[in-house]
């Protein structure tokens, strides 16, 4: 749920800078969870991940359209 909010701020920004600015920002968001970057990019659905929210669905197609990318980053 976080990476949804994330995406969705990170969306606003990038299409606030390209207006007023007339610049591209970098589309890469920086995760500290392998599971939740799992289920961003793996469509797939199993047992586990059936209860996944419709907020990681719009993370999904995000990715699918190329406006971001989700990286892992260690939170150490």
């Amino acid at each position: 749920m976080p990476l949804a909010m994330t995406t969705k701020h990170h969306l606003w920004l990038k299409r606030g800078t390209q207006e007023l600015l007339k610049k591209d920002i970098p589309t890469a968001l920086f995760c500290d969870s392998n599971a939740a970057i799992d289920v961003a990019y793996n469509p797939k659905l199993n047992d586990r991940s059936k209860h996944i929210d419709i907020a990681n669905h719009f993370i999904r197609e995000q990715i699918k359209q190329g406006n971001v990318s989700v990286m892992y980053v260690p939170s150490e």
